[in-house]
């Protein structure tokens, strides 16, 4: 049995998806890939990660092969696509259907010591959905959406560098939540009138916010400001803890192919785009869902 999870980005909202507040997050491809082995190991996964952990308590003969395309670059959601990974499993070997609120407090229990912020989620239950997803636990939503905007693109880059999300949380404090949930709802108007310009806004303004208060490594702030003098490029921002493993760029749909030519013949590694985004079944089946 395999289980292909797709890979994830914050358009928007990290952060304040720690707080509870809302955040767009993108599901691209290539998927990760989980399946079972007759040999009661785990391959590939850290017996101490989040996955790790949950499996071992789990009354399962059966290992774990996990495969990832990416080659273990951080900032694409490996460590949650395990978890959620070994989560359907064990549903599957258990005969249980998977429930977002029984993984939400499998996720919390395996991935959260007490110490420090606790994690979101917020990726574990992005990953379990597909395309575009919006998540706001305050208001009990999670909806999920096609890339609405056809004029404009979103390109994907690593930056080369890897930050692991769970050891900054731990003592890390929250950036101002109030303005960063309103830029978010806002970039959610966004998508549902298909205002590209609003969302070129919203990218920009995040990006601003994030760098002014301390929350954007300095390699990416030297990385965006390089990318942007390139006339083509029209909002960008760092992805994930810091913006420190991913870079966002939205640029004109006319302009996409051109532009990955160009950065990629400088170097740079190139990830996804609004063409990439996954599309399938969702592999948890959205329900209203309980805080945890």
């Amino acid at each position: 049995m395999n289980w292909y999870i797709p890979a994830k980005t914050f358009l928007l909202g990290e952060y304040a998806a720690v707080a509870g507040a809302g955040a767009i997050v993108l599901c691209t491809t290539p998927c990760f890939e989980l399946s079972l082995s007759s040999d009661g190991g785990l391959s590939g996964i850290h017996p101490e990660s989040p996955a790790g952990r949950w499996w071992a308590r789990q009354e399962n003969r059966e290992g774990l092969l996990w495969r990832d395309p990416y080659a273990g670059m951080g900032g694409l959601g490996a460590s949650s696509a395990q978890f959620l990974g070994a989560y359907l499993a064990s549903c599957y070997l258990s005969g249980e259907e998977p429930q977002q609120a029984a993984m939400l407090s499998a996720y919390y229990e395996s991935a959260w010591t007490g110490q420090g912020l606790r994690p979101s989620a917020y990726d574990v239950l992005a990953q379990s959905q597909q395309q575009c997803v919006y998540i706001n636990r305050e208001k009990n939503q999670i909806k999920e959406y096609a890339w609405p905007f056809p004029d404009l693109s979103f390109l994907l880059l690593h930056s080369g560098q890897k930050l692991a999300t769970h050891q900054h949380l731990q003592t890390a404090t929250l950036p101002t939540i109030p303005i960063l949930s309103t830029i978010v709802e806002q970039a959610k108007e966004a998508f549902d009138r298909a205002d590209s310009e609003q969302l070129i806004s919203c990218i920009t303004n995040w990006q601003n916010e994030l760098s002014a208060t301390g929350f954007m490594a300095d390699h990416s702030i030297r990385l965006i400001n390089e990318l942007k003098s390139n006339p083509a490029i029209l909002a960008a921002k760092g992805c994930g803890a810091l913006g420190a493993d991913v870079l966002l760029l939205l640029i004109p749909t006319s302009e996409l192919d051109k532009q990955t030519k160009i950065l990629a013949a400088n170097g740079c590694t190139i990830l996804a785009n609004n063409k990439t985004l996954h599309q399938g079944d969702s592999l948890i089946i959205k329900k209203t869902h309980e805080k945890t």
